[in-house]
């Protein structure tokens, strides 16, 4: 029997209709800029113009080069932000009132600007752009004698300050400047007359990569962003760093309430690169240096349109590095969009990851608008990496579904998923929606929805179907990690259903096609255990010369 819509089904097309109404972002509304004395980065801006439609007169080189460290902020004003305003006003996009403020207080003289008319909201900077400004001693008012406090500082990412252009040089240094912007809700809030620009950078190990990034964009636009969701959380409850818990919890919660199945790990440590993490549509955790655990691994299963953020001082530290810090690597490895701190920004001055989800998935923002309201503070160290029109959830899974349905579109599995996700989160009978699964055509060829009906089934405690819908996809899986996540899985069913050899077998997959799995002592204590319960003497003997062979190569400090 399939679960009866708590509205009818045109009544909830009329409500996914209204919820997504709003005007699709076009690239009349961004401006390209790119470093000129790179051919690289010209060449993402131009790649970019190309796939988004983005008008000639918008695309603007200026006179910069990508140092390997942060450029002064007297190269910024003088080489970045005159230039550009200059820009913008000869060709039309957006009109300032200036003013020039004369040297005072041991400040230097500077120009002041606020942004009177904008035919533009959005700002893409290209691979190969400076991406930090200096701490500048210049503007430390003579006056200031709190000067060293946590946000008396003049250092920033070259993109938060890009965000204050409509207001540029009338707001204080040295300090983090007030977001209007956090948290609200109308996107046309969202504009320069109101004195912020959306900014987000192409950017990444390579410009290849960089073009990547609006390819997946469109791709996960044209077919539905698809995938699992995956908290990794540090089980911290008192404290300072509660908060960061706490705002990774709420972006979990956020994630299942718009479909998505989620695995949460509340463990003190990153996960581990053994955890079975197949098919990554959305990430969120923290707290180490560099990309660890499942992101080292050759291959990360980032579905297009994926989006992952972690939680680290330094996670933007250096853009185009495969493996430092974390930005850099997940574009290397696929993700869509990502985002991240130049320099220490301190927890609380962080983009928020549930205010991020909140206004990408419940208001349908795009990468751009979600990544400036998910800030409380601008003039500060965050970036944003990937298209800024990127509007992830601009289409209501209800939408979906009959457009994937008439393209036989291979997301439309996901969609399914999404469906049943978000009826479970609304307090459904996980019964009936299990039914409504089984009596799917698709499910029995899909592995998506075959493990879903098995983790139900199991939860149900109902072993002998969870098993044997489990086995179906892990058959037919052609994701490693998935099939992983399986037969861990079925293992755990077959063992408490008294069947250890079964078990075992399982295991004996595992082991086949995980040669990182070899070398874990719990995986072959568990193992050892099974064989021991069905006295199988040869494999007993086998195990435990494994597990000595991990000791040895993994002496007890001493």
């Amino acid at each position: 029997m399939k679960p009866r819509p708590a509205f009818s089904r045109w009544a909830c097309l009329c409500i996914a209709w209204l919820l997504s109404a709003r005007l699709l972002p076009n690239g009349n509304e961004v401006v390209v800029v790119y470093a000129k004395g790179s051919a690289d980065s010209r060449s993402v801006a131009e790649y970019y113009a190309l796939q988004r439609d983005v008008p000639e007169r918008q695309v603007i080189g200026l006179d910069v080069e990508a140092p390997a460290s942060g450029i002064p902020r007297a190269d910024y004003e003088r080489r970045i932000q005159e230039p550009l305003i200059a820009a913008l006003r000869e060709r039309g996009l957006m009109q300032f009132d200036s003013l020039q403020i004369a040297a005072s207080n041991g400040l230097p003289a500077h120009m002041a600007h606020h942004c009177t008319d904008a035919k533009v909201r959005y700002l893409l900077l290209a691979w190969g752009f400076p991406y930090r400004i200096d701490e500048d001693p210049r503007w430390i008012p003579s006056s200031n004698t709190n000067h060293g406090g946590p946000l008396s500082r003049t250092e920033a990412s070259v993109d938060s300050e890009l965000a204050l252009l409509p207001i540029a040089g009338s707001y204080p240094l040295p300090a983090a400047v007030p977001n209007r912007h956090f948290g609200a809700t109308n996107s046309a809030w969202y504009h320069p007359t109101n004195g912020v620009l959306m900014v987000t950078r192409l950017d990444g190990p390579t410009p290849a990569l960089a073009k990547g990034l609006v390819d997946k964009a469109l791709h996960a636009e044209a077919h539905g962003l698809s995938g699992n969701a995956y908290i990794d959380l540090r089980n911290i409850t008192s404290g300072g760093y509660k908060t960061g818990d706490e705002w990774i919890t709420n972006a979990a919660t956020s994630c299942k309430r718009f479909g998505f199945s989620t695995f949460v790990d509340n463990k003190p440590d990153t996960l581990p690169p053994t955890f079975p993490m197949s098919q990554i549509g959305l990430y969120f955790g923290w707290y180490a240096w560099n990309a660890d655990g499942p992101f080292t691994r050759p291959e990360v299963e980032f579905l297009p349109g994926a989006i992952a953020y972690h939680i680290h001082s330094f996670s933007a530290g250096d853009l185009r590095s495969t493996t430092a810090n974390w930005v850099g690597p997940f574009v290397a490895k696929g993700v869509t969009a990502t985002m991240g701190c130049v320099a220490e920004p301190y927890l609380d001055l962080t983009p928020n990851p549930h205010y991020l989800m909140e206004l990408l998935g419940a208001r349908q923002f795009t990468l751009g608008e979600a990544g400036i309201g998910c800030q409380r503070f601008l003039s500060w160290m965050n970036v944003v990496v990937g298209d800024p029109l990127y509007r992830p959830f601009a289409r209501h899974w209800l939408q979906w579904e009959p457009i994937q349905i008439a393209k036989h579109d291979p997301n439309l599995e996901w969609t399914i998923l999404r469906r049943v996700n978000t009826h479970l989160h609304g307090g459904r009978d996980p019964a009936t929606l299990r039914q409504y699964l089984v009596e799917q055509p698709l499910t029995t060829n899909s592995p998506v929805l075959a493990e879903k009906v098995a983790l139900l089934f199991a939860d149900d405690g109902k072993l002998r179907e969870a098993i044997g819908w489990g086995r179906r996809a892990a058959d037919i899986s052609k994701s490693l990690q998935q099939r992983t996540r399986i037969r861990l899985n079925l293992a755990s069913w077959e063992e408490t259903r008294d069947d250890r050899a079964s078990a075992l077998a399982t295991l004996r997959k595992v082991e086949d096609e995980r040669p990182d799995y070899r070398d874990l002592a719990t995986f072959r204590q568990k193992q050892l255990s099974l064989a021991r319960g069905i006295h199988d003497k040869a494999e007993v003997d086998r195990l435990q010369d494994e597990i000595k062979r991990i000791a040895a190569a993994n002496p007890p400090p001493k």
